[in-house]
């Protein structure tokens, strides 16, 4: 397939195109970069255009289309100009997006964007894990996924096979989430959050790029799937694994108070979560190479 990724220079995207071009594939990068990072530069069979929002001609001649477009939602304080920022980048850019889809003569047979399991609301404590068929929750995060995907319902007018992809905390020791939480265990003042019974719903990076790579090629498949591993886990439990991984000491205990101090309504992304079952990826067939999260953090880890 020929794909166009839109935020394609990010840990997501540089590792899709990694895996995706050794099968074959070939990309057409749409960045605000003025130029590819190195790591993307070498690539043979990838094409660069460097704007905002592409031209509809630069979107002709695709196979697929990704989005992954969003500014940080996690570890920034929402302000309530970040809070504008993160909606219109998501929800704003989308519909520009597919608004452009929808005039091309001759359009991609796939459309998938991006979502998130804040879909489904943020809890404190432990709950029966969310599936595809759980209802929405109803703070910032889930009204604005909602959103975010009900843009990509007008494709459906042209044929367009559309995916959307909730995702979790995908786990790489490049980039998210990991990197951030490697340095205060390894200095050994690492340690659960909050009450430590918010649900980390999360996914080795390359389970994430496989099952994209999975439900793309899978013509029956569309709609809403859950990006994780079928083995959500709390973050106390999260972070016993990660210390004992790394060998290091697992008795730090950093309280709400801390947290909303820094982040002020964004700490909810880090003292609150979700357990969340990928119920629709698994029953597409879709077997997952890190189920267990112990694992998942030696493979990713080992170098460390």
């Amino acid at each position: 397939m020929k794909i166009g990724i839109l935020g394609g220079t990010g840990l997501i995207g540089r590792s899709f195109i990694e895996t995706a071009s050794s099968k074959g594939h070939r990309f057409r990068v749409f960045s605000r970069q003025t130029s590819l990072p190195p790591e993307l530069s070498s690539y043979p069979n990838l094409e660069f255009v460097s704007c905002i929002l592409p031209q509809t001609a630069d979107l002709e001649g695709l196979d697929a289309i990704i989005n992954l477009v969003g500014e940080p939602i996690a570890g920034v304080r929402w302000t309530d100009e970040r809070k504008t920022l993160i909606e219109t980048s998501r929800i704003d850019f989308t519909r520009g997006l597919v608004a452009r889809v929808l005039d091309l003569k001759s359009p991609p047979k796939v459309f998938v964007n991006s979502s998130a399991v804040g879909y489904y609301g943020m809890s404190e404590g432990q709950h029966p894990p969310f599936t595809e068929n759980t209802k929405p929750g109803d703070d910032f995060l889930a009204k604005l996924c909602v959103e975010w995907e009900n843009q990509t319902l007008p494709l459906k007018s042209r044929g367009i096979r559309s995916l959307v992809f909730r995702t979790g905390i995908i786990l790489s020791p490049k980039g998210g989430a990991l990197e951030k939480m490697i340095p205060p265990f390894l200095l050994g003042v690492g340690g659960s959050i909050a009450s430590g019974k918010q649900g980390m719903s999360w996914i080795h990076i390359l389970d994430f790029i496989s099952a994209m790579l999975h439900l793309m090629q899978l013509e029956s498949a569309s709609g809403a799937y859950n990006l994780v591993s079928s083995s959500p886990v709390s973050n106390e439990e999260f972070s016993r694994v990660l210390a004992k991984t790394l060998r290091r000491p697992h008795f730090f205990q950093v309280p709400s108070f801390v947290i909303q101090a820094l982040y002020g309504e964004g700490a909810v992304v880090i003292t609150k979560g979700q357990y969340v079952f990928p119920e629709r990826l698994l029953s597409t067939g879709y077997e997952f190479q890190f189920q267990n999260l112990e694992t998942a953090l030696s493979n990713l880890l080992e170098k460390v």
